[in-house]
Formats: C-alpha cells, sequence, structure tokens
C-alpha cells in the first residue's frame, strides 16, 4: 500500500540543471501497487461475475484480514478455482445427471451468461445446481430467473450450523446436514484482529428475512439437535463448494469460492520461488507477478493485483512498446509510468490504478520482455517534476508528426505541454499499399496490394487496369483490416478486373484515412452536438485549428458542434484516431470551365452535363462520378454528400509521443533528453 509522502532531500536531477533547496519535491514512496483487474466503484465500473484462477506450481488461497492471512485451500498444479462474491442466484431446477447439467451450462455459456455448476452428495445421491450470477440485488436475479423455465432465486442469507477449530470436523457436520436433504457448506470465517479464524457450517441460501425464518423452520424439524444461528451481515467468509467449471468443451472439476461479507481472499502461488505468477482466464488468461486480492465491492467482486511497485512496472513498459523498440525509448516510458502511477494516488477506493489504457496499460506478467525490465532497473526510483511536484507525465502512441499544445486537447494550459515536432512516421514503415479501385459496375472501395496484379493496360483516361489475383478477396471502405469497424463492402475473384484511381499506406498510427460515412447518418450520429434546427448534414469542416493542426471546432453547416472540450470531437466523429485531420466532401467539388470560370457543385446545384467533341451534352444522372483534377488525380463525386477524413496521429496528442520517442532514440537521443523534449522545462527527479 501507498506509504505516506517523504522528503526528495539528496534527489538528483538529470539535464535540468542543479538541485537546489526551493527546487525539492516530496515524492510518494510507493513498495506495493493495488491493479483493479475488475472493480465496480459506482464512477468506473468493469466487472465479472465470477474468476477463474489457476497456477503452474499450484495456488495457495488464504483469509486475508488485519490479523494476518489464514490459508484455505491449496490447489494443484493448474487446478481451476472458482471465485465469486456471494450474492443472488438465478438457480435452475436440481437434477441428478450431470450430463444434463453440463448441456444446460454450455447453452447458457454459450448465451453470454455467467453460470456455474455446484456439485453435492445429498441424502447418499449426486445432486447438481446450475446457477446464473450472482447478482448485486434480488431484482437483476428474478429478471434472469424468469426468463430460465423452473428457475427460482437463491440469496446470500445463510444459518450458521455450528463452528469448529478444523476443517475436518465441519466437513463432518456439512456431510450430515447433506444427508438430510438441504445444502449446506463449510467456511472459514473473518475473525479480523479478534484471532484465529474459525469454520463454520453454513447451511441454506436465502433472500430475504422470511425466507431465512421458514428454512430454520425446516431444519429445526428435520435436525432439532442442531444448533442454528443467522450469520451475521457483518461477518467475512469464504465459503468452499464443489464445482463444475463450465469451458469451451464441456465441464471440469473445479473448488469454487463465494467471498462473503468483508472478507478478503488472496490467492498467490503454492511455490514462492515459482518463476509463473497467478493466471487469471477471464483476464485473457494473463498470468500476474504478486497476489490476486477478491472482495466484495458495491455487491460485486473486486479482483485487485497487489504487487511491488517496480514489478508492475515491467509489465507497463512491455505492454505499451515493443520489445524491438530501443532501449531508451524503454526508459523513456519507465519514467513516464511510474511517475503516473505515483501521481493517481488511490484512484479507485481500493485500488492505485486500471490495468486498461484509462491509466495505462498492463497486461501482466505473460507479456514481459528482457529489455523492458532492463529499462525499469536502469531507471529505478527516477519520476518526472516540476516546481509544483510530480507532473502529470501524458503519453499516447502517435503525435502525427506535431504534438498538441495542452490548449488543444482539453482547453486549459499546462506550461510543460507544448507543441513540438515529433518524429513519428516510424508506424508507417513497411506498412502495404492498399489500392483504391473501381469495378466496371461502379463499385469501388480498397484493396490490399497483395492481392492485386497489374495487367499492363490502360482505359481510356490512362489509368491502369489491375485484377484480382485471389478469390473472396475483400473491398473495404477504408484502407485496412477491421471487420467489425470497416468490413468488407463487396468481395472480388481471380481474374475479376478494375481501375486503379489511387493507391495509399495502410492505415497506421501515423497516417490513416476513415469513412466514408454517409450524410443522412450523420444527424443521428451528432445528435446533441447539433446547434438546436439544424437540418440535414450537406456540409463538414474544420472551421477551426490549434497550433500543431489539431481540430479546434467542426462546423456543420455553417455552425459550430458542441464539444465539451477539442479532444472529444474524435469520440463525437465517428471515433477518429486524433483531431489531426482533413475532411474530404465526397458531395463537393469545383468545375473548371472552358472559358476559365469555376462553379461549385452540391448535391443541391443543378445537374451537370457531360460533352464530347461529337456530343452536344448528356445529363449525368448517375449517384457518383469519377473527376480527375489537372494533376491526372481522380476523386469521388456524389450526388448524396458523405465525409472521408484523413488524418495523422493516434491519441490525444498531449505529452510524449511513443513513436517518436522511438523516434528520437534512433537519431541518438538519451531518454533524459527524449523526456525534457517533450516535457518541457521539468527534472528527472530521483526519490
Amino acid at each position: 500500500m501507498s506509504g505516506g509522502l517523504v522528503g526528495a532531500k539528496g534527489w538528483t536531477s538529470f539535464g535540468g540543471g542543479p538541485a537546489t533547496a526551493e527546487a525539492a519535491v516530496t515524492v510518494p514512496k510507493l513498495d506495493q501497487i493495488r491493479v483493479a483487474l475488475f472493480i465496480d466503484t459506482g464512477k468506473y465500473s468493469d466487472t465479472v461475475a465470477a474468476v477463474t484462477l489457476s497456477a503452474a506450481a499450484g495456488l495457495q488461497l488464504s483469509l486475508r484480514s488485519a490479523g494476518g492471512a489464514k490459508p484455505v485451500y491449496t490447489a494443484a498444479a493448474k487446478e481451476p478455482v472458482r471465485v465469486y462474491a456471494d450474492g443472488f442466484y438465478a438457480q435452475l431446477p436440481e437434477t441428478g445427471d450431470a450430463a444434463k447439467a453440463g448441456a444446460q451450462a454450455q447453452k447458457l455459456a454459450a448465451a453470454g451468461k455467467a453460470v456455474g455448476i455446484v456439485q453435492r452428495t445429498k441424502q447418499g445421491k449426486p445432486a447438481y445446481q446450475v446457477y446464473l450470477g450472482p447478482f448485486a440485488t434480488k431484482e437483476a436475479a428474478s429478471a434472469e430467473a424468469a426468463a430460465q423455465a423452473g428457475a427460482a432465486v437463491s440469496g446470500p442469507q445463510r444459518l450458521s450450523a455450528g463452528t469448529y477449530a478444523g476443517a475436518a470436523e465441519a466437513q463432518a457436520q456439512a456431510a450430515a446436514i447433506a444427508q438430510a436433504g438441504f445444502d449446506a457448506d463449510v467456511a472459514l470465517l473473518d475473525a479480523g484482529e479478534a484471532g484465529a479464524a474459525a469454520y463454520a457450517v453454513l447451511v441454506g441460501g436465502a433472500v430475504d428475512a422470511a425466507a431465512l425464518q421458514a428454512l430454520k423452520a425446516q431444519l429445526a424439524a428435520a435436525l432439532p439437535a442442531v444448533a442454528l444461528a443467522p450469520v451475521d451481515a457483518a461477518q467475512g467468509y469464504a465459503l468452499q463448494r464443489s464445482e463444475l467449471a463450465v469451458t469451451a468443451d464441456g465441464t471440469v472439476p473445479a473448488t469454487g469460492f463465494a467471498v462473503g461479507g468483508p472478507a478478503k481472499l488472496w490467492a498467490t502461488t503454492a511455490a514462492a520461488q515459482a518463476a509463473d505468477g497467478v493466471t487469471v482466464l477471464e483476464r485473457a488468461g494473463r498470468s500476474y507477478r504478486g497476489g490476486i486480492e477478491l472482495s466484495r465491492l458495491n455487491g460485486k467482486l473486486a479482483v485487485i493485483n497487489e504487487l511491488p511497485f517496480e514489478e508492475y512496472l515491467y509489465s507497463v513498459v512491455s505492454s505499451e512498446l515493443s520489445k524491438a523498440w530501443p532501449l531508451e525509448a524503454l526508459k523513456a516510458q519507465a519514467v513516464a509510468a511510474r511517475t503516473y502511477a505515483l501521481k493517481q494516488g488511490v484512484k479507485y477506493q481500493i485500488a492505485h490504478v486500471t490495468d486498461t489504457t484509462l491509466d495505462q496499460a498492463y497486461k501482466g506478467q505473460t507479456v514481459e520482455f528482457p529489455t523492458a525490465v532492463q529499462a525499469v532497473q536502469a531507471t529505478q526510483g527516477e519520476v518526472l517534476a516540476d516546481k509544483s511536484g510530480l507532473i502529470s507525465p501524458l503519453f499516447y502512441s502517435n503525435a502525427g508528426g506535431m504534438t498538441a499544445e495542452s490548449t488543444e486537447v482539453w482547453g486549459n494550459a499546462v506550461a510543460y505541454l507544448k507543441s513540438m515536432p515529433s518524429p513519428d512516421d516510424g508506424a508507417e514503415e513497411g506498412k502495404k499499399l492498399w489500392y483504391r479501385i473501381v469495378l466496371p459496375n461502379g463499385s469501388y472501395g480498397y484493396i490490399h496490394s497483395d492481392y492485386a496484379r497489374d495487367t499492363g493496360l490502360k482505359n481510356p483516361a490512362g489509368l491502369p487496369y489491375y485484377e484480382s489475383t485471389g478469390t473472396g478477396v475483400s473491398v473495404r471502405p477504408a484502407p485496412y483490416v477491421d471487420n467489425a469497424g470497416n468490413p468488407a463492402i463487396f468481395k472480388v475473384d481471380i481474374g475479376d478486373r478494375f481501375v486503379v484511381i489511387d493507391q495509399v499506406k495502410e492505415s497506421n498510427a501515423y497516417s490513416w484515412i476513415r469513412g466514408p460515412f454517409d450524410a443522412s447518418k450523420a444527424k443521428d450520429k451528432l445528435g446533441s452536438a447539433l446547434p438546436a434546427g439544424t437540418g440535414a448534414i450537406d456540409h463538414l469542416e474544420v472551421s477551426k485549428r490549434g497550433p500543431s493542426g489539431r481540430a479546434l471546432e467542426v462546423s456543420a453547416n455553417g455552425q459550430p458542434l458542441k464539444a465539451a472540450y477539442p479532444d472529444a470531437l474524435r469520440t463525437m466523429l465517428w471515433g477518429l484516431p486524433s483531431t489531426r485531420f482533413e475532411i474530404e466532401e465526397t458531395g463537393r467539388y469545383t468545375i473548371l470551365g472552358a472559358d476559365g470560370k469555376t462553379r461549385s457543385q452540391t448535391s443541391a446545384s443543378p445537374s451537370i452535363y457531360a460533352a464530347s467533341g461529337s456530343n452536344p451534352g448528356t445529363e449525368q444522372k448517375d449517384s457518383q462520378l469519377f473527376v480527375m483534377d489537372k494533376d491526372g488525380k481522380v476523386r469521388v463525386a456524389t450526388k448524396s454528400p458523405q465525409f472521408i477524413f484523413r488524418g495523422t496521429g493516434l491519441g490525444h496528442g498531449l505529452g510524449m509521443s511513443q513513436w517518436g520517442a522511438k523516434g528520437y532514440a534512433e537519431l541518438g537521443y538519451d531518454y533524459q533528453k527524449i523526456l525534457q523534449t517533450y516535457y518541457v522545462g521539468v527534472s528527472i527527479v530521483k526519490g
């Protein structure tokens, strides 16, 4: 956890001039960092009903409290353990048929449901209980149960059938209760600071006090010798169950734990020196250093990875950058990432940061590479500061050749964030060409150059004919592969011939194309950002730019869009990579007449006529035209307006460009010079 602020006396300044007493800053000390993998704080939510943990060397689970950690369970090598926050469940009818239960669970899992199977022995016979959840509220569980035939709602209210010093005694009591036909499980109780934790037998799963009282009466009638008492809502516990984990191939045996009350379950590798960490299946199967803490927060499961702070940075640098990049760029990232994490404090109630790019990418131990570890160790403890203390060292993928002034992103001025050139074009090195093609029927789009070859022939306008070299080759609106955001608009087969009207590099972090987007759909997309009374949109333009060329304002039909801050335009305009862009309008073009006069043509303009030597003129009624300018460049003109965005850069543009850091390192800059180029007037402080 975060310690107090410690004085930075004796700190070292790199490249920022000699340290002075006036310039000294305090640097937060953080030995262990807590990273939220899944959490719901109210303001931020990324949740999961349950997580499946394992470790190559076996998993050690303990109940963590102020009094220390009490071992609960040791899993074998690679054995899965399923953990969830005890809550409300939609319970399907119990069955003695394992195959039936598995088939039910598989079907629900395929529908995207959070599903599990508890396996029990009741009255000497196997019993399988398929459940959905858990849910934080009875209402949520009831809604799910209503959609499943015969399902009922169960809850977290339970009865204690006694506490025991050892697990064996508790298991014997649970078995006796199960023999009478009731659900009973063993749980380790959280004793807090009071003393040693105890084992308890918990019975049932009622949704409210009335249901719990009814259960108590049933148990008392069947087992009059068993003393029963409601479990205090403030009592923390880890309830252990035998489960069947639902996998893509079926079900596998697993141990399940329901975490109740304020309890914290702590999972680490069973072997202290194991090279592999704890694997979280629901986080892309990633493995993590340190341990995983599991608890309830706001009624939902909170999954926190706690590990040594500097080791956390091994993964951040590895997640943010490539192992092929220069060491000096990796060092710059390490210092920026360290500063960023320290600057956050405990941002998420029980965690300092998340593992997402909302903070900084963190993909666990799985992605680490040696030079990232070297970069962190070589800069150990170093952070970025100005006279006010730690700065907010913003970074992002690519500046598109020029970083942003702070006012271009959020509207406010920050002294150390200035616009300046950035060598970012390395992002497009090695990218293949895409051809913009037109078929005989007028269909057009982009095709990867690997699937097209020049026939050596040209059309009457001097444009080359190419043909497809593959079958079922996708032609897309923009030059990049994204089946969700940029799906194929048509396909071509071997021998299909088309005209190439342009060629560009595949869209990348440095240069990109997005669209075309139909003006007819723009009004719904822009919604409340449009001024009141705006009609159909036929004109979209950048009406104001900042020092770096980024759009500060975009206008529709001459009226500025309403944006909370300039960088919000990226999300508003179809999720553009950056605000450093130009807008091409396919429904607007200028015609140069034979007499030197020009005419601006829009969808609302009168029809145009094309004339040849013997033809006095033919009205052009097609929905699209392909027009060539005086330089021989062809563009598409459409009667219905469309908007194409061409831009550079990926991200907000403030602070350090990661591709730019790579470019500077390749030019011979060390990490200190890289950092002090992107963050103007700051010092590198060793805390």
